[in-house]
């Protein structure tokens, strides 16, 4: 009797388990079918966002809004306060260019009478904008710390070989046409895509070597051109060996015919003891454009 009680309570229970189950199921299957049909509706009838909402509505759409610009601006995402449709925001910004983009993204939502813009112009102490902190949280891939050492090795140590690496990479790429930058920019590990300077257009053109050189010093805060000669060597051709064997030759042919003795110069100073400067890379490239060329005036391997 007593078993047979035990049993019945046992499959009560399991009952009232699987019935409450199925009810919560059926509830969350009917509000997504709920919120469908109210979606369907909007685009349908294209009826923009209700302006009458509460305040805490309000906020929540706001957030949803400077969320996408915060994003875009590469900013912290500001807080967000609203009190009868009139919006606050709190938070730190890097130019007054951004704090009016997101005050003025802010007004745009509908319901919004009002912004109070409390942001303050200039990051704080310490504070880096969400990109160089997601950067910081990823280990670096293993061509992006062999072009570190490389540089470290050539110019003033592992203190300054980011900025070095990113001045190289990105004065180079601005050499090299829109089709050939994006090629070599798809081969890199994304990490070192972004010390290039991404698929930017912006970068001066040159098919001089002195002016690149001179431009990789600049950038990069060197104290003189024999330096970063060494350091632009060094790096491209750290940069030859992380690229597919197919993809050199390529980069090659793609860049102005006075770049070509410091591309071929790149790939012999990396393997060679110590990479002696070779200042004689200048001299060829004043010669005439087609010094440094291979037979028949093609570019060097």
């Amino acid at each position: 009797m007593t078993s047979d009680a035990g049993w019945m309570v046992g499959l009560a229970h399991q009952v009232r388990h699987e019935s409450t189950h199925a009810r919560r199921a059926l509830v969350r299957h009917g509000q997504h079918l709920h919120d469908v049909l109210e979606g369907t509706r909007y685009r349908l009838t294209q009826d923009g966002p209700n302006p009458l909402v509460a305040d805490n509505v309000l906020a929540d759409r706001v957030r949803s809004t400077l969320g996408v610009v915060a994003k875009r601006l590469d900013v912290p995402r500001p807080h967000v306060m609203v009190t009868s449709h009139v919006v606050t925001l709190h938070g730190e910004v890097g130019t007054l260019g951004e704090a009016l983009t997101m005050a003025g993204a802010a007004g745009a939502v509908p319901g919004v009478l009002g912004v109070d813009s409390k942001l303050h112009i200039g990051l704080l102490p310490g504070q880096h904008r969400p990109s160089q902190d997601r950067l910081r949280q990823r280990p670096a891939s293993p061509a992006l710390r062999y072009l570190l050492a490389v540089a470290a090795r050539a110019g003033l140590g592992a203190s300054h070989a980011a900025p070095e690496v990113h001045a190289v990479l990105d004065s180079f790429a601005g050499c090299l046409p829109a089709a050939a930058r994006h090629r070599l920019l798809a081969c890199l590990p994304a990490d070192v895509g972004r010390l290039a300077g991404g698929a930017q257009q912006s970068r001066p053109w040159t098919d001089d070597p002195g002016e690149l050189i001179a431009r990789v010093a600049a950038l990069s805060g060197l104290d003189d051109l024999v330096r970063a000669e060494r350091v632009t060597q060094a790096v491209l051709g750290a940069l030859r060996e992380i690229l597919p064997a197919t993809v050199a030759p390529s980069v090659g042919r793609a860049l102005p015919v006075g770049l070509w003795p410091l591309w071929r110069v790149a790939g012999e100073t990396i393997r060679a003891a110590g990479w002696p400067i070779r200042r004689w890379v200048w001299k060829q490239a004043g010669r005439g454009s087609g010094s440094g060329a291979g037979p028949n005036g093609t570019p060097p391997p």
